[in-house]
């Protein structure tokens, strides 16, 4: 991980957390640093205890939101990441509170389109209300897949070709605002992410492999991620982590191929050694 995470032209921040592993470890990569963020947990999607006793945490529901404004003008906060997974909640399921309520004509147009459309409406948001919001690429930078092998093994001149053309689906396919991520395998696109996510595409591979549905010869088969073209990836970052590895290891897949910079992997030096054990490539490609 980088060893000072915190640019030189920001204040302090509000880490603004959902759920997954990489809001901890953003927090412990800050931590590392000297800095103590202000954590704002969302009710439902993280625990604020798993951030430890010393963490300056507190809950807030989405209908809190102009608490959470408040509290962080109070302390003289005007830099924000927002980082971890959040169901995308009902427009009519937000129950905001008296101080929230100025606020909800934005998020209804905000709430009129695709999860895209949504992102980029709490983005202008915060910003409209004087807030600076950054990418967790941009705070912790190791967190970021980097370009080449995570561990020792690289795939070979055939995969990085079929790797290629996997990054051109995911190029093609940003129009129409699916997911971020395609498995190929014997020269052929066999999935490619919806609503479901990443590890469930994954395992809907292994499902198919299982009933002899389809076939994956060894040293075939791989993972494609990639954000969309012009997504924002300072509030929707693709990411993985061991779960997708153990996942593509079960479905008899080979590796992963990532946009480098553009793809969360959090701790890469454990991710590689993980890539090693089970004996899968993980690089990252410009």
């Amino acid at each position: 991980m980088s060893a000072d995470p915190r640019p030189t032209t920001r204040g302090p921040l509000a880490l603004i957390a959902g759920g997954g592993d990489y809001p901890l470890q953003l927090a412990r990569s800050l931590t590392g640093s000297g800095e103590r963020p202000y954590i704002a947990a969302l009710e439902g999607a993280t625990d604020p205890a798993a951030f430890g006793a010393e963490a300056d945490v507190a809950t807030y529901r989405l209908g809190q939101l102009g608490g959470l404004l408040d509290e962080l003008r109070r302390r003289g906060i005007a830099d924000i990441v927002m980082l971890g997974a959040l169901p995308r909640p009902s427009f009519g399921a937000l129950r905001p509170e008296v101080s929230t309520l100025k606020y909800l004509p934005h998020f209804a147009k905000a709430f009129q389109g695709g999860d895209d459309h949504l992102l980029r409406g709490v983005v202008r948001f915060f910003e409209t209300q004087g807030f600076r919001v950054h990418g967790p690429a941009e705070i912790a930078p190791g967190m970021a897949a980097p370009q080449g092998a995570l561990g020792r093994r690289q795939a070979s001149p055939e995969q990085r070709a079929a790797l290629e053309r996997g990054f051109s689906l995911l190029d093609a396919l940003s129009p129409f605002d699916v997911g971020q991520a395609a498995i190929l395998a014997d020269h052929r696109v066999v999935a490619i992410e919806a609503a479901e996510g990443t590890d469930a595409m994954i395992r809907r591979v292994a499902d198919l492999v299982a009933r002899g549905r389809l076939k994956i010869g060894k040293g075939d088969g791989f993972l494609v991620k990639s954000p969309k073209a012009g997504q924002d990836l300072r509030v929707d970052m693709p990411a993985i982590g061991p779960d997708t590895l153990r996942n593509i290891a079960e479905a008899g897949l080979s590796g992963i191929g990532l946009r480098a910079g553009a793809v969360l992997v959090g701790d890469r030096a454990t991710l590689g050694q993980q890539a090693d054990a089970l004996r899968l490539f993980v690089e990252g490609f410009p």
